[in-house]
């Protein structure tokens, strides 16, 4: 009988060790498929707050490269050192806490790159949005809940200034309506819209004049004014970006681009945080992408959105998942090898005779060799072909798992930099949401998996065999007595 029958009666006739052994390749598959599919698994994250408008781009900043900044920036003013570079400040007080935070310099998205974007052939118009800024109301009250205590709030109001705001992102999504006045445009200057709240609680109307300046200089700051153009009734309301009555939906404020900075403080030093980019042609959708993905500009310092809010720098925003899958591959290839190698020693004690039996009739150990390594190949095979069935489930369970997993890390290490702050507010706005996690056990998948597996495989059964084969025939024979 030629070796390929004989492994297949020998598989046969140990069904408990053959059933065992498959168990075990089985679950080592599976996690070679998960680690392998985590490498070229896609994140997709979401905001509540960033759903696109129709056939457009978002361009937002990168958080994780924000990181990388600010680590650049730490080491280049110094360890242990007060200071400033960049628009990022570290400080210690007197009682030898230190404290950082960036500004609008660091923060803001720049103006030369969203420009150059707008000029990409296919765009038919683009907004500028500015991050909520927190100033104080001079000369009118703001919604605020009486039964609530207010000493951690900033007892201002949001202004948010938009280049065009029909395009703003709670404009398109009708969370609100301007039912009196006009929308604020591109040639406004010193303009605002107030919720219906605000205008039935100060008797407010179009034309009318509001006053703000810095929260935090109420009674020195400039104070800085704006016309009322127009009134917003909340449809569905805004999600506010922070606790407190500062931010709550009816007392956003909205202004013309250029106005937030002013009475913050700030005037010649915005905080733009979205930029939005209108495709004119719905169907040259894609080929407009591509012209605005091959503009120069530092790309690695922004997030870039499509029109469902999905990020093109899904999976670079979990960089660690890649590290993770290595890890994972690493670990099962490894523990694999031991149990499939242990498995095997605990079957081949049970095989002396037959080995014995083999060297009597005259075939050589590497014979022997290689029928045990058919008998593994054959059971893994099987293995495999059951664990490619259950990887696309299993798979995805790891890569959640794992993404939860640094989304979870990710808050932590959020919630000790809490010092480190825009606009001397945390800005949650950017935390962003897990929608998707995109899975594919594509054909190359199948092929690493795999040759990993087979790998795996005859690298134990060959360690297994050492033990048996570097003993002298004579020496098996006698063990038969």
């Amino acid at each position: 009988m030629n070796i390929f029958g004989l492994s297949i009666r020998s598989v046969l006739r140990k069904r408990a060790k053959t059933i065992l052994l498959m168990l075990i390749i089985f679950i080592t598959s599976v996690f070679i498929f998960a680690g392998w599919a985590c490498k070229s698994a896609s994140v997709q994250t979401q905001n509540e707050s960033k759903q696109a408008i129709g056939a457009s781009f978002r361009l937002e900043e990168n958080e994780a490269n924000r990181h990388v900044r600010m680590d650049k920036l730490v080491k280049q003013i110094g360890e242990g050192v007060g200071g400033s570079a960049g628009g990022y400040h570290t400080e210690q007080n007197e009682s030898g806490e230190w404290f950082t935070w960036t500004d609008n310099d660091f923060d803001t998205l720049l103006m030369e790159d969203i420009l150059r974007i707008a000029e990409v052939d296919g765009i038919k118009e683009y907004n500028i949005t500015t991050a909520n800024t927190v100033v104080n109301p001079v000369n009118f009250e703001r919604i605020e809940d009486k039964d609530v205590d207010q000493n951690s709030d900033q007892k201002g109001v949001s202004l948010r200034g938009n280049l065009r705001m029909e395009l703003d992102f709670d404009v398109q999504k009708g969370n609100i309506e301007v039912k009196e006045g006009r929308m604020i445009t591109p040639e406004d200057t010193d303009v605002c819209i107030i919720s219906r709240e605000i205008a039935d609680l100060n008797g407010l109307q179009v034309g009318d004049f509001l006053e703000f300046n810095n929260w935090k200089e109420r009674e020195t700051s400039t104070v800085y004014k704006a016309e009322v153009v127009g009134i917003y009734d909340s449809i569905s309301g805004i999600t506010p970006i922070m606790y407190g009555d500062s931010y709550r939906s009816e007392n956003i404020i909205f202004t013309d681009l250029s106005f937030p900075e002013k009475p913050e403080g700030n005037e010649g030093n915005p905080l733009y945080q979205y930029a939005t980019f209108v495709v004119e042609n719905v169907d040259e959708y894609e080929t407009v992408r591509k012209r605005i993905q091959a503009v120069d500009i530092g790309w690695e310092r922004y997030d870039f959105l499509d029109n469902t809010g999905m990020s093109d720098t899904m999976t670079e925003n979990f960089g660690e998942l890649e590290k993770m899958s290595s890890l994972i591959l690493i670990l099962v290839c490894i523990s694999g090898i031991i149990i499939i190698c242990l498995v095997f020693l605990f079957w081949l004690k049970g095989r002396v005779h037959e080995i014995g039996i083999y060297l009597s009739l005259g075939r050589t150990k590497c014979g022997i060799i290689m029928q045990m390594l058919l008998e593994g190949i054959l059971v893994g095979c099987v293995a495999f072909l059951i664990a490619a069935a259950a990887s696309p489930v299993v798979s995805k369970g790891v890569v959640e798992y794992l993404v939860d997993y640094q989304t979870k890390l990710q808050a932590e290490a959020e919630q000790l930099n809490a010092g480190m702050v825009s606009n001397g507010v945390i800005e949650d706005d950017r935390e962003a949401e897990i929608v998707g996690v995109t899975v594919e056990i594509s054909g190359d998948v199948i092929c690493l998996s795999g040759i990993s597996v087979l790998g795996i495989i005859m690298a134990a059964i060959t360690l297994s065999c050492i033990s048996v084969m570097v003993q002298k025939p004579k020496e098996i024979l006698s063990r038969m007595s």
